[in-house]
């Protein structure tokens, strides 16, 4: 404004903050980078590079106007034909200046990329958007703005131009799209996915058949001449021992895709406490800081009264001591929220910082009491995988006392005189085959392993049975917790609420008309916070209950 004296000029210029804004938003998310204090930084100095790019352009206008130019088209095509290079100059030597620091990776790589990567990016547009866009909207200035503004449309447009919402680093987040982002991104459901991967290749390996012998003799084998004797042989086990090898990989394969839906239960689980203790925290930091806006201004008031001789310095104190013990309570509430933060992160594997949103902090749930769902609760599928999984063993190991089976081909020379009176010499070639059993004989071994696989059927049966009564008792118990949680809720809701309000207001009316002194209506001030307060633990122990049931339950 002091360069133009122009209120339309200084908002025409200022409208490459937002140009520039565009290009800087868009290389953090082409690049992935939340939003930091390194950022902030980074569109300050955008901002400024912007703004003096639209100053060189518009004090090129309005030069030319003064020497005589009246055509308003033919002075932007004439001023932005001057102005091209050192508008390109300007953007460039600052994005080259910026680049190696976007592609550092060395010692503070994590301050300087997201500030380097905001200058770069937004250059890009502003400078775009200053040779094209700058040039239409004076265009548009000019022709729409006569006479003089008027002050109050300078405050106006001070007011439109400066109030931009403070920048937050944390990213908003459903429930839905933190499960989503967690099970796409937690490391320990990739590892169960891979061990997936790696029981499926395993599948290949089952027909595990021992090495081929390959012999060769030379030598006096039949009569005093040199002959040679070739031979190849193999032993395979009982094609029944194959096949329920190949049974028993199919079982493990079938429990490893089992165990990530277990993992995704727990997970979804963890995500959801989490999520909603967040939530319950922010409710918490609420409730807190409505309290203290109205001990502060009980302060104000106090130290007036103080000031004037009104009262004594006991009411001062009091109001002194409630905002302190307010002030400690959301200092203990911010470090619990950053440790609860920094969980939330860990679950979902990302260096985007979310915070939970909730439409309602209060989780819906329409269930009756039935523990046939549990049945179906990965955790059991498991448990009765792993009996499965002990019956193939019992067999494959029954499978073992089957003979194993030998064949093998031989083929030598035979040089004299053969029992038909023939001579045959080392070019005549004898073949024969050769088949054999191998009989399990010494079979204590393979019994014990026999009967230690049935002794496994039994333990995974006791397993299973055990898993299902636990789930059963814990779906029970947790179903009570939530009716009884669920009747708080409500009385909190349908009275005590309401009670609080009505505490509130008829309190700081009776305070006010001097009916009750400063430590009755601090009393009954305490008495509605706590009662809201308790209502938000009534909400958590609500919510911790329905997720514990959804967990129950697979939902």
């Amino acid at each position: 404004y002091f360069t133009f004296s122009s209120v339309k000029q200084a908002a025409l210029i200022y409208t490459a903050i937002p140009m520039s804004a565009i290009g800087g938003v868009f290389a953090l998310l082409i690049r992935d980078m939340p939003f930091s204090i390194s950022a902030g930084i980074g569109f300050i100095a955008l901002f400024g590079v912007a703004v003096l790019n639209g100053i060189v352009l518009i004090g090129t206008f309005n030069q030319l106007e003064k020497d005589g130019m009246t055509d308003i088209l033919e002075r932007i095509k004439e001023g932005t034909k001057i102005r091209l290079r050192p508008v390109l100059m300007t953007a460039t030597v600052a994005s080259l200046g910026f680049l190696p620091m976007a592609l550092s990776h060395g010692a503070g790589a994590e301050v300087q990329k997201p500030l380097a990567t905001v200058v770069i990016g937004g250059l890009l547009s502003a400078t775009f958007l200053t040779l094209f866009v700058l040039p239409v909207l004076y265009i548009l200035f000019e022709k729409g703005f006569k006479g003089k503004p008027t002050v109050k449309a300078t405050i106006i447009l001070f007011f439109v131009v400066f109030s931009f919402q403070n920048a937050n680093a944390q990213t908003p987040i459903n429930l839905e799209s933190a499960i989503d982002t967690a099970l796409k991104n937690n490391l320990q459901v990739k590892n169960e996915k891979l061990n997936v991967e790696y029981q499926q290749k395993l599948k290949a390996a089952v027909v595990d058949i021992p090495q081929t012998n390959l012999t060769g003799e030379y030598g006096q084998i039949n009569s005093i001449y040199k002959d040679t004797k070739f031979g190849i042989s193999q032993s395979i086990s009982f094609p029944t021992v194959y096949a329920k090898q190949k049974s028993l990989q199919n079982e493990n394969y079938k429990n490893s895709v089992l165990n990530i839906a277990v993992k995704e239960a727990e997970l979804k689980k963890q995500v959801s406490e989490i999520f909603y203790l967040l939530v319950y925290l922010q409710q918490k930091q609420k409730i807190l800081l409505q309290n203290d806006s109205v001990y502060a201004s009980f302060l104000e008031k106090a130290n007036l009264r103080f000031a004037k001789g009104e009262t004594n310095i006991l009411e001062k104190t009091t109001a002194e001591t409630q905002r302190g013990q307010i002030a400690i309570q959301l200092n203990q509430l911010k470090n619990d929220i950053e440790i609860f933060q920094l969980q939330f992160q860990l679950l979902l594997n990302t260096t985007t910082v979310f915070s939970p949103t909730a439409k309602n902090p209060k989780m819906i749930f329409s269930a009756s009491l039935d523990t046939s769902a549990i049945s179906k609760h990965p955790t059991l599928q498991v448990l009765q995988q792993q009996k499965e999984i002990s019956l193939v063993k019992t067999q494959l190991e029954k499978s073992k006392l089957l003979p194993d089976l030998h064949i093998g081909y031989f083929n030598q020379s035979i040089q004299g005189t053969g029992a038909d009176n023939l001579f045959y010499n080392t070019s005549t070639r004898f073949n024969s085959v050769q088949f054999g059993l191998g009989v399990p004989l010494f079979f204590g071994s393979q019994k014990a392993k026999i009967n230690s696989s049935k002794t496994l059927e039994l333990i995974t049966e006791n397993n299973y049975q055990i898993g299902l009564q636990a789930m059963k008792t814990e779906y029970q118990a947790a179903y009570k917790q939530y009716q009884t949680q669920l009747q708080a809720v409500k009385y909190f809701e349908d009275n005590a609420l309401q009670n609080a309000s009505t505490i509130t207001k008829t309190a700081n009316d009776q305070f006010a008309n001097g009916d009750i002194n400063y430590l009755e209506w601090t009393m009954l001030i305490n008495n509605a916070v706590s009662i809201q307060s308790n209502y938000t633990d009534a909400i958590k122990d609500l919510n911790q209950s329905i997720i514990q049931l959804n967990y129950l339950t697979s939902k």
